[in-house]
């Protein structure tokens, strides 16, 4: 009996260490994952991080695309309604007239290298940061996905506009010197196949304009998650932002305005501009319609998660123009 009382005694002192051992195990264990887990997340915050700052740079570049669209498009309107004069083709450099040629000033190539990081690194990234992955999935797969299309489209339509001009003018010596003959002027003038060409291709702009714009909309409330998200202090510049800057902009802005002019041969019914909480609001009431503002710069702002923009040119004077590319009408306010 006391051979078998010391042999329990042995047996519950055995078992007793062998438990201490595991929860010395374990501990050290739970304190290596956590450990681990918070360099995981440091990279993964690191990484975010790099993400934002594309974004940035992502949304003042969309800003360019959309500047240059709005431009441009006003010298279209200029080639399509037979406004344009010899001397806008002989010093195109200045005016802008010879459209059609160019791809690199207007495409939109979307940073991706901290996005691919965060993929490289998607097995150490805790639950906490798993709802993000959606909206940046949404940004570097699905838009990008059709703006790499547009991009393509835009590309092959300015290299067919360049082969078609050398075969149908081009004096390629001519060129080189920057010497545009009369031959040429002509062409940009007369020809019908370069109006052609520039509605063309300024459709294809439009196209990259609106998406680089969709893009803008979701990186800027992105970028607000990420923020949330790392507990981030920087916040994203004052003049990428969606926000007017001023209210005298606002209260100048604000009425009801009735059609002037347009492109388009429908009717339109009263648009109101209202101002909510200090965000713009495009209304058609008896439709139901309403639309928020984004400010892009000055007094021109994009009808969220549409393709159009207005520009409120002369505020003083009460008018708004819409425009759809080379679409538009324009309002004059009645009250």
């Amino acid at each position: 009996m006391l051979t078998k009382n010391k042999f329990s005694k042995y047996i519950l002192y055995a078992i007793g260490e062998i438990v201490l051992v595991v929860i010395g195990i374990l501990i050290a264990l739970a304190i290596n994952n956590r450990n681990q887990q918070q360099i995981n997340d440091a990279e993964i915050t690191s990484v975010l991080k790099e993400i934002q700052q594309e974004l940035v740079n992502d949304i003042d570049r969309s800003k360019q695309i959309f500047d240059r669209f709005i431009r441009d498009n006003s010298i279209t309107d200029s080639i399509l309604l037979n406004k344009s004069t010899a001397n806008d083709y002989k010093y195109a450099e200045k005016s802008g007239h010879r459209l059609g040629h160019i791809y690199s000033d207007f495409d939109f190539v979307i940073n991706t290298n901290g996005y691919d990081n965060l993929m490289r690194n998607i097995d150490n990234i805790s639950e906490k940061y798993q709802p993000i992955l959606k909206d940046l999935k949404n940004l570097y797969v699905t838009i990008k996905s059709n703006i790499d299309i547009y991009n393509s489209r835009l590309r092959e339509t300015v290299y067919k506009n360049i082969d078609d001009s050398y075969n149908q003018y081009s004096s390629p010596l001519l060129n080189l010197r920057g010497i545009v003959n009369d031959q040429s002027i002509n062409y940009y003038l007369n020809d019908p196949h370069y109006k052609n060409m520039v509605h063309k291709y300024m459709n294809d702009r439009a196209n990259i304009t609106r998406a680089s714009q969709s893009y803008r909309f979701k990186a800027l409330e992105t970028y607000g998650k990420i923020q949330a998200l790392i507990k981030g202090t920087d916040s994203i510049p004052k003049e990428l932002g969606l926000e007017p800057k001023t209210e005298t902009l606002l209260n100048t802005i604000v009425g009801t305005y009735k059609i002037k002019d347009s492109t388009l041969a429908d009717s339109q019914s009263d648009i109101r501009i209202s101002n909510k909480g200090k965000e713009l609001h495009f209304m058609v009431e008896e439709k139901g319609i309403d639309i928020k503002l984004g400010h892009h710069r000055a007094s021109i702002f994009v009808l969220m998660d549409t393709p159009n923009h207005i520009i409120f040119n002369t505020p003083n004077k009460g008018e708004f123009i819409v425009s759809k590319g080379a679409v538009y009408k324009t309002f004059s306010k009645v009250e």
